[in-house]
């Protein structure tokens, strides 16, 4: 919440804090199915899956870059 914009809506300041929690989960259970994660947070599955793909993302063009980089 700290690294909020102090212009930021309340609506902006839930769905960040919403994403960050979500994060933590996935960090702490990585394994865990999207549904048990949905469950711990009190959200949708959908917004689960929509984190951890977006999580998955950078490392995946990371390793892409370095690939590159490396030609």
């Amino acid at each position: 919440m700290d690294s909020a914009p102090d212009a930021s809506s309340r609506e902006d300041r839930v769905r960040l804090r919403r994403t960050a929690l979500i994060e933590f989960e996935i960090g702490r259970a990585p394994e865990a199915p999207n549904r048990t994660v949905a469950n711990a947070c009190r959200t949708s599955i959908a917004a689960v899956a929509a984190v951890r793909n977006k999580l998955e993302q950078p490392a995946t063009a990371t390793s892409d870059l370095d690939v590159h980089s490396v030609v």
